[in-house]
């Protein structure tokens, strides 16, 4: 029974990884669609949310592939994804109502970015099979992407405006 509940946790994990990727992927769309008066701003969303939607869809092929290839689920990496999940859809809820302002938007999806890119990069998945650690080791080297675009974003955001227009 305990191996039964270890696979049914593996596959509830993977599911929960890649509902995250979407609902990324639907609040960088509407971010690109709220701030389209910023082209600069809306081309980064647009560009990070159809990023996101392949790693949605890394993980369903993960998902497709979960009984013929054995991999762990971390310790806390369940409690991890379920707490990001929740801030992401608390957030979506929020933001449906009341456009952020853009520094507090880009902020927001830094900070998650880095809990994203720590859940897949040190507490989650350890595939026995290669190949698999290697499509998602490339994930997490996107999630460094993500973060390392939107934090460059972020300090041309604070820069004073002598210096942006100097």
């Amino acid at each position: 029974m305990n191996e039964i509940n270890d696979k049914m946790a593996r596959k509830t994990f993977l599911d929960v990884c890649r509902g995250i990727e979407g609902l990324c992927a639907e609040l960088y769309h509407h971010y690109s669609s709220i701030y389209e008066d910023n082209p600069e701003a809306s081309q980064l969303w647009k560009k990070t949310a159809l990023e996101e939607e392949n790693h949605q869809k890394q993980f369903e092929l993960a998902i497709r592939l979960w009984e013929e290839t054995e991999f762990e689920v971390l310790q806390d990496s369940m409690r991890t994804a379920y707490s990001i999940q929740f801030k992401l859809l608390e957030l979506m809820s929020n933001i449906k109502n009341v456009k952020p302002d853009l520094k507090i938007a880009i902020s927001k999806a830094v900070e998650m970015e880095e809990k994203l890119a720590d859940l897949h990069a040190h507490t989650s998945l350890k595939f026995k099979e290669a190949s698999m650690q290697q499509l998602f080791a490339a994930l997490s080297e996107a999630d460094r992407d993500h973060v390392a675009d939107l934090r460059r974003y972020r300090s041309i955001l604070y820069l004073p405006d002598s210096e942006m227009n100097g």
